[in-house]
């Protein structure tokens, strides 16, 4: 019964040390944002992460030689990995970047070429029967093209009209902003990499068209994060940010955002005289 005993404690660390995918999600869930089928998506700060796992090749001679046959097969593992997380990225409520790559053979290539030059971050994790896992990150505004980034591809999006509340403002017209926070917590909204936000009249309030290019592509278009208080303190817009609350999520994605007529109204006039918007200085809450 001893012996019994101590061959299941045996096992059981076996697996406890052999990590699988979802076991691997779920120790990056407090950076992620999404989480998908083969790592996850940290969308404050733009960043796909995922693990490889690799075994020795079967005709390595030597410690080492089964050492870099295993890294190597575990970076090739994780790479296919994160292709397949940026594959399933929006770019718009309209586009993914899988759209994208189908599409145009440049975007694909480009896209490839630069995940698979990416290197693994981190230690690697060494298992018993020899294989090795890594972990890759990359940031999807280096990966993807400029066009991408900014949403420059993909259809309209057709518009329907938005019976929302004519409620006033929570803006304060007379008020200087450090950035804005959009509360989208209750709709359904699906990140993407270039969202838009509109009036309910289907009019663009916000979008990568009102965005200075060369921030859009450092920073992004919007920054997204699970929590209001963690919106107001992430640099983009801390200081003094405005919040606003999303009445629905529309297009094929569900990635654009509808607020009410008085706060597309009154941040308008805003960004004749203040700067945040153009910077791209805003961050949306999402469940």
């Amino acid at each position: 019964m001893k012996k019994a005993i101590k061959a299941f404690g045996a096992l059981t660390m076996l697996c406890m040390l052999v990590v699988g995918p979802g076991q691997a999600q779920e120790a990056l869930d407090e950076r992620c944002t999404t989480t998908m089928e083969n790592g996850c998506i940290d969308w404050t700060n733009g960043i796909a992460i995922a693990i490889g796992m690799g075994a020795p090749s079967s005709t390595s001679k030597n410690a080492t030689q089964k050492n870099l046959t295993a890294i190597r097969a575990a970076k090739l593992d994780a790479a296919r990995n994160i292709l397949e997380l940026v594959k399933g990225v929006n770019i718009s409520s309209t586009t993914t970047v899988q759209n994208a790559m189908v599409e145009n053979d440049s975007v694909n290539t480009t896209i490839q070429g630069r995940l698979f030059g990416l290197r693994s971050v981190g230690k690697p994790k060494y298992f018993s029967d020899g294989s090795i896992q890594v972990k890759l990150e990359a940031k999807l505004r280096e990966v993807l093209p400029q066009n991408l980034v900014m949403g420059e591809e993909g259809a309209p999006m057709q518009w329907s009209p938005v019976e929302v509340p004519t409620a006033g403002s929570s803006l304060a017209p007379g008020s200087a902003y450090s950035g804005l926070i959009i509360d989208a917590r209750g709709v359904d909204l699906a990140p993407a990499m270039s969202p838009k936000v509109y009036d309910p009249k289907g009019s663009e309030v916000y979008g990568s068209a009102f965005v200075d290019r060369s921030w859009a592509v450092q920073h992004g278009v919007v920054g997204y994060t699970k929590d209001v208080k963690a919106a107001s303190e992430n640099d983009r817009v801390r200081g003094n940010p405005a919040v606003i609350k999303a009445m629905e999520a529309k297009g094929a994605n569900k990635s654009d955002l509808v607020i009410s007529q008085a706060d597309a109204d009154t941040l308008r006039n805003m960004a004749q005289q203040q700067t945040f918007l153009r910077e791209s200085r805003v961050m949306i809450v999402i469940d």
